[in-house]
């Protein structure tokens, strides 16, 4: 019982600023209210169900590039996708991403032949031959799936890498560069809730081609960078940037906003994106693989915003022993055995390094896989072009 003024008055002055933090908090979106109620998925969640809007959200806090080397990678999720039977596959990737200092939750791949014509959105473009219309459909549903995921658990941003997918030691640095380069290119504030910038669909991390958009020339520029694969060990399609006719030399990787693409070893939805991914694949009148359509859309969506970087950070290794182990889309001759495995337009693979990264720890003796590096002195630059 309160037995004197001065307490009373103490007593009440602490109950008002409580209850002014209280009303005031709510409005600014930092406690859990009828407008924002509390959940896990509170990152990024304003105005997310329109196609034109920003990612930002008013219930998280501000982002930073260090975000980028927590254990989601600075995104909400990071997921794989994995055949059920490919144990395998899955073994090696969990032990390559925990080198790595990441988590990760599985996609189930899907078998082609368990997707019925009727649920496709058009039976143009199909192949005709069972076994190649089987990967390819089972291939594109997987991929839909993990939009679909996206979209029904209100996941704000998540990446997702193939079960073979492969990226360098330093994966997480170059993140940190990526990120620094994604928010110029999506006109991100200052303070965005998201490392990788407030206004993006998709982040193109690993693939076999990517062009820059007509539309935005700007590129986010990384110098002097000895992640960077030497010209003799690039493998791409051609249509990529061809960096020494933009004027940069061979240690350079830039960021941009992309026009098209191909290979989807390893990318990023917004849940924006995933959203705009699923309409754009329901309403299709001629169907192709899924990374040709995402690239597809990237080119003729003015509305879905795709950033790329180039030289690619992820790409698909290829393991030592046998051939048949590789991809199960492909077909391989069973006695063909591969004497060392590889990865493309990777300098120290994660992969290769594996041995190394768990013997030395801190320590470790890190390996690349070529040997006519460039020797590069002094730091990383970036500037903004």
């Amino acid at each position: 019982m309160l037995r004197s003024p001065r307490v009373l008055f103490i007593a009440l002055t602490i109950f008002g600023l409580l209850a002014f933090r209280i009303v005031y908090n709510r409005q600014h979106g930092q406690l859990p209210s009828a407008e924002h109620p509390a959940s896990p998925n509170v990152l990024l969640t304003s105005k997310v169900g329109s196609a034109g809007s920003s990612l930002l959200g008013m219930g998280a806090p501000p982002a930073s590039s260090a975000d980028v080397k927590n254990s989601t990678l600075g995104f909400e999720r990071v997921f794989v996708i994995n055949l059920p039977e490919r144990y395998d596959k899955l073994d090696i990737f969990t032990l390559a991403a925990s080198l790595t200092g990441f988590s990760h939750d599985v996609i189930e791949g899907i078998k082609g032949a368990t997707v019925v014509n009727k649920t496709l959105p058009t039976l143009d473009n199909i192949p005709k031959k069972e076994k190649s219309r089987n990967n390819i459909v089972g291939c594109w549903r997987a991929h839909l799936n993990f939009a679909q995921k996206i979209v029904r658990e209100r996941i704000q941003t998540a990446m997702v890498l193939e079960d073979d997918s492969d990226w360098d030691v330093s994966f997480k640095d170059q993140l940190a560069d990526f990120a620094t380069g994604s928010r110029y290119i999506s006109n991100s504030t200052s303070s965005p809730r998201s490392p990788y910038g407030d206004d993006w669909d998709l982040l193109w991390l690993g693939h076999c081609s990517a062009q820059q958009h007509p539309s935005d020339q700007r590129r986010f520029v990384i110098e002097n960078d000895n992640t960077v694969p030497p010209m003799a060990h690039r493998v791409n399609f051609n249509t990529v940037p061809k960096l020494n006719e933009l004027g940069y030399d061979n240690s350079t990787r830039i960021v941009f906003r992309a026009n098209d693409g191909v290979c989807l070893y390893s990318y990023a939805l917004s849940y924006r994106g995933a959203q705009k991914v699923l309409r754009w694949q329901n309403k299709v009148k001629t169907f192709h693989p899924i990374d040709l359509g995402i690239g597809h859309q990237c080119r003729d969506d003015p509305n879905f915003k795709c950033i790329a970087v180039f030289p690619q950070l992820v790409d698909s290794h290829k393991s030592a022993g046998r051939f048949s182990r590789d991809s199960d889309i492909g077909t391989y001759d069973p006695t063909q055995i591969r004497e060392k495995g590889y990865t493309h337009n990777v300098v120290r693979s994660t992969r290769l390094n594996i041995d190394n990264l768990m013997n030395g720890g801190r320590d470790a003796k890190i390996e690349a896989q070529w040997d006519d590096l460039p020797q590069l002195t002094g730091p990383r630059r970036t500037r903004f072009d």
